[in-house]
């Protein structure tokens, strides 16, 4: 055997895998558009034209022709803020990823308009929330709370006005539940960052009127006082 015919084998061989691959591909296709026109007709009901990233899109990519496509989508299951025209959305940045085969919305586009703006002279912090935080149930953005720190040695004011940028979107369940992020000013995020990462920080939900929110506030005792008739000679006790 010649080196010439093994190389036209060779090349034979490769180009066949090549069709073979290319058919297969193109089988796979079909078979999925069979199915979802199946379930198209199945379910009935209105279809519109979706833009679906078939390979799936990262944040930074470019939507261009080459890596979007349309395609049929019953009405009732398109996401919300679905993107229905190529045209609307070629040449766009994507913003947050979006999955191989599923509709890109308008939340894959999204830009900075909800950015938090956090007050001058504040600094923004983003804590997380825990069961143990005591994060009120009505916690939205715009509230004012007040941070305590809860050690074995007692309770004390962190910061009474922190302003919450954005609250966690599921303040439900057990354990970790997101972040809620805060403003803070400049003295007080080293104690809020210190008493969250120990674990010991509590936010509170004062009232409008509430203006002392330290009072009541001390060191716990460190002494017990001795039970009535207790032993003679106990510290801290009389003998007669």
């Amino acid at each position: 055997m010649t080196r010439r015919f093994r190389l036209v084998v060779s090349g034979a061989c490769a180009l066949l895998a090549a069709v073979l691959c290319g058919l297969y591909g193109q089988h796979v296709r079909d078979e999925a558009d069979r199915v979802r026109a199946e379930a198209l007709e199945r379910y009935g009901g209105e279809v519109v034209s979706l833009v679906v990233a078939p390979e799936g899109l990262e944040a930074g990519d470019v939507v261009d022709r080459r890596n979007v496509t349309e395609r049929d989508w019953l009405s009732d299951l398109a996401p919300r803020d679905a993107i229905v025209g190529m045209d609307e959305v070629l040449g766009a940045e994507v913003t947050i990823p979006a999955a191989a085969g599923t509709p890109l919305t308008s939340l894959n586009f999204r830009d900075n308009e909800d950015a938090v703006e956090v007050p001058s002279g504040c600094v923004a912090l983003t804590v997380p929330v825990t069961q143990d935080l005591g994060l009120p149930a009505a916690t939205a953005a715009g509230t004012t709370l007040a941070a305590y720190e809860v050690e074995d040695s007692g309770v004390s004011l962190v910061a009474s006005d922190l302003l919450v940028l954005r609250a966690p979107a599921d303040q439900s369940g057990i354990g970790s539940r997101g972040d809620v992020t805060i403003a803070a000013r400049p003295e007080s995020v080293a104690s809020v960052l210190s008493a969250s990462a120990e674990g010991s920080l509590r936010l509170a939900l004062p009232a409008d009127d509430a203006e002392d929110l330290s009072a009541g506030l001390g060191t716990a005792p460190n002494q017990v006082a001795p039970e009535e008739g207790g032993d003679e000679g106990s510290e801290g006790v009389d003998e007669p």
